[in-house]
């Protein structure tokens, strides 16, 4: 790829998937993940993209690592397609520096080395909404925090009785079915979704290398929320989830192999919902319990160094109290317990206290203030300030809004035991810290053409610094400073009622301050765009572009960057139900996200959807 692309890319780019039409309906589109209470978006001040289940519906959305990729300042890499390791970085911070929730309960891996999170098994079936927060959000979601925040919400139960259901199948001798079932009433609701899929897969290690092996994926998940409303002021949910996968896996190099990893995840959480003072004082308290459990096998026998186990424990109290029309106070407790026995027999604890205060005193402008401290058990305390601001002229569909904040990683379970034998040590290292990250930014973000056209724009500069790696003199330690900075750029233009393009483009600069090296896997340029055509009525057509630059590998030659292009299509031929298909990879580009890993060459797939 010669050097004009990434400029061709920024002039073809044009928002995330998170823009309905009317861009004054996006500015009142109300979130809950960038302040833990329902707040429209207009009063934010901070990066957030929303992700529909229309958005994922339109986009024949498989795995949720899928369209995330899609978001500006996000970029994933997967060990091999169907089944292997996803990791996320968003603006060059990785994969263990973001916290990943469903419907609030943090799903993050304690037995990983670093404590992130496999994107590799997250179905989308039965999901409402995604919320990505981009930059440091410890204020209010702790440790993990320093990259952002990924919340998954899937829909409560309403009265009556409604659904979907939907089945696929296609390349690689691909099939996919699900469903999702709501309802109850006004007393008692339900959400139950469940799907699975089976493939043959390609191999993992890339074919083009002389691997011929194909690599199966099998993967089942199951989820239910259930909400009991007491009287108008109390309520009584129960969230449960359920994923069992199995991947086949190639061994290192990567070439050809007979392993295979399992993995089980299992969460149960139990919140209430009190609320008083006519509704100005709003309260969640919440018991969430969440299971990880993985192992590998190696020629059909167990691999003695391939199991892991993680258990997190969380109670968490979170209050809100409009003390005005102008002010209001946010207010948290929260205790954390995880523990690894396949690691160590220690369990470590996180106590944390915060509050965020918010004022409204001029029309449009929303100013927080927040302050968060937490105390582990075995390092100590770390504070956490944070202030955003947020503009908004209603007239003009005009934002302007900046923050500044501080976050914190604190090390992992693996992190604070391991004792590296083969460099001659004898003990973990006792002066490990925790990571910690300062970073500010300021966006804009405007509607024009009678709210055809909307821009974003953002400038990000962020610093971590304790950054966490191996080194044979202690083990793990402090031992990397980083910076990383950019832009991201966000258009969308409805140029008739049938025709509509939307992109976005990001430029990250993400570097090891001591070595004034790139940071691995983070390309400075990344892009992505689509074109989204009603060629009749019951018609739907779109054609998108993926563009992930070239990035830094250390260890092995570095991987090209890389353009791929996939078509969709889906029709109604009955109200409520229609057939889609799509052609992934149209072009056939041959590529890699990691060096050694194969990726699907042009495939087909196929498949109806039905709501009732």
């Amino acid at each position: 790829m010669d050097y004009k692309t990434p400029f061709l890319i920024t002039l073809l780019s044009t928002v995330s998937l998170s823009h309905p039409v009317s861009a004054e309906e996006d500015f009142e589109e109300i979130v809950v993940s960038a302040t833990r209470y329902l707040r429209p978006l207009s009063d934010i001040g901070s990066s957030i993209s929303v992700i529909s289940a229309e958005d994922m519906e339109k986009s024949q959305t498989v795995f949720i690592q899928d369209i995330l990729q899609n978001i500006p300042g996000l970029t994933l890499n997967q060990n091999g397609a169907f089944g292997g390791v996803s990791s996320l970085r968003i603006r060059g911070a990785g994969t263990d520096q973001t916290v990943i929730l469903i419907d609030g309960v943090q799903i993050n891996d304690v037995s990983t080395p670093g404590g992130g999170f496999n994107f590799a098994n997250l179905d989308p079936n039965g999901i409402e909404r995604i919320e990505v927060l981009r930059g440091p959000q410890s204020i209010l979601y702790g440790s993990d925090a320093i990259g952002g925040v990924v919340n998954i919400i899937t829909p409560s139960g309403s009265e009556g009785l409604a659904g979907s259901l939907f089945a696929e199948g296609g390349s690689f001798d691909t099939f996919r079915a699900g469903g999702h079932i709501t309802g109850g009433s006004d007393k008692l609701n339900f959400s139950l979704s469940g799907s699975g899929i089976t493939t043959d897969g390609i191999s993992k290690a890339d074919e083009n290398d002389g691997n011929s092996e194909s690599d199966g994926y099998h993967n089942i998940s199951l989820h239910g929320k259930i909400t009991a409303r007491l009287s108008e002021s109390h309520s009584l949910q129960l969230i449960s989830r359920y994923v069992d996968s199995r991947s086949e896996v190639d061994g290192f190099g990567p070439v050809d192999g007979d392993n295979v990893d399992f993995s089980k995840e299992f969460l149960i959480a139990g919140r209430g919902i009190f609320n008083y003072l006519d509704g100005a004082l709003q309260n969640t308290l919440s018991v969430e319990y969440s299971i990880s459990d993985r192992r590998s096998e190696a020629g059909g026998a167990p691999n003695p160094f391939g199991d892991f186990d993680g258990k997190r424990f969380n109670l968490d109290y979170f209050g809100h109290y409009n003390v005005s029309d102008n002010f209001g106070v946010s207010f948290g407790l929260q205790h954390e317990e995880t523990k690894s026995e396949s690691t160590s027999p220690k369990k470590f604890n996180i106590d944390s206290v915060f509050s965020e205060l918010s004022w409204q005193g001029l029309d449009g402008l929303t100013v927080t203030a927040g302050l968060r401290y937490d105390d582990h058990n075995q390092y100590g305390g770390t504070t956490t300030p944070r202030l955003t601001a947020a503009y908004y002229i209603d007239s003009s569909n005009t934002k302007i809004f900046a923050n500044w904040g501080e976050g914190f990683k604190a090390p992992s379970i693996f992190q604070l035991t391991f004792i590296c034998g083969f460099c001659g040590l004898t003990t973990p290292n006792a002066d490990l810290k925790p990571e910690q990250s300062n970073g500010w930014e300021l966006g804009f973000e405007q509607a024009f053409w009678d709210e055809r056209v909307y821009i974003n724009v953002t400038y990000f500069d962020q610093k971590i610094t304790n950054l966490i790696d191996f080194d044979f003199s202690v083990g793990f330690g402090n031992i990397a400073n980083v910076r990383s900075r950019g832009i991201e750029l966000s258009l969308e233009v409805q140029l008739s009622n049938r025709l509509k393009i939307n992109g976005n483009y990001t430029f990250t600069n993400a570097k090891d301050k001591d070595t004034d090296e790139e940071l691995v896997r983070v390309p400075r340029n990344a892009a992505f765009a689509e074109i989204q055509w009603q060629a009749m009525d019951k018609l739907n057509l779109a054609l998108s572009m993926t563009y992930n630059g070239k990035e830094i590998d250390p260890f092995t030659p570095d991987p090209d960057g890389w353009v791929r292009f996939d078509l969709k299509a889906a029709y109604e031929f009955w109200d409520g139900i229609e057939v889609y298909a799509r052609i992934d990879n149209l072009l056939d580009k041959e590529y890699q996200q990691i060096f050694g890993f194969g990726t699907p060459d042009r495939s087909f797939f196929a498949g109806i959807r039905g709501k009732f």
